[in-house]
């Protein structure tokens, strides 16, 4: 009978080695498809940027800053479960940073005015100029969505002023003929008492 019940503690704790094995094999897993998810990423985005396509540029661009937060998430992960960090993924992680530390403005700007020069040989205070003209559109568009929003409110704050206004007068209307029904009622059971 002991020695069924040590099999069985034997047979359990040789499970539990293999469960915690299996899960560090998972983090390294995970920490290097990560690592590996990062680097093309950032390929992705070189390629983008010799593309000159702004469009381009920010869409690879948004996709390497979550490629570079899943990295961060699964590095931490793998280093908790005692991994240890390898020096290459770190370079993408450095890349990566270096690149997101850049204003998406500057990176615009900068493809726009080489395309621009390159295809129309426009000067720069052309280009200039027209990324101001733009600049003033997008102000106006916004501040016309803003005034849009804000008539909507005004709007709505309006109308449920309103609806408040007429269920107050309704509720009074319906107290003052209930207490025209209930003094009716009285003055005709005092007339029947009275009798």
């Amino acid at each position: 009978m002991s020695l069924a019940l040590a099999g069985l503690l034997l047979t359990a704790a040789s499970c539990k080695k293999n469960e915690t094995s299996d899960m560090k094999i998972d983090f390294t897993q995970s920490y290097e498809d990560a690592a590996l998810a990062l680097s093309t990423a950032q390929k992705k985005y070189d390629e983008a940027v010799a593309s000159n396509d702004p469009v381009k540029i920010e869409a690879a661009k948004a996709e390497l800053q979550i490629a570079q937060q899943k990295y961060v998430d699964s590095k931490n992960v793998y280093v908790a479960e005692g991994g240890t960090v390898k020096p290459e993924y770190e370079t993408y992680l450095t890349t990566s940073t270096q690149v997101l530390g850049t204003t998406k403005a500057d990176v615009v700007s900068n493809v726009i005015k080489k395309s621009d020069s390159i295809i129309t040989g426009k000067t720069n205070a052309q280009i200039e100029s027209t990324a101001k003209e733009i600049k003033e559109k997008v102000n106006t568009e916004k501040a016309k969505l803003v005034e849009d929003a804000n008539k909507t409110v005004a709007d709505t704050k309006v109308a449920a002023e309103k609806a408040k206004a007429d269920l107050k007068k309704k509720t009074e209307e319906t107290k003052k003929a209930a207490n025209d029904e209930i003094n009716k009622a009285k003055d005709g059971l005092n007339k029947f008492l009275n009798k």
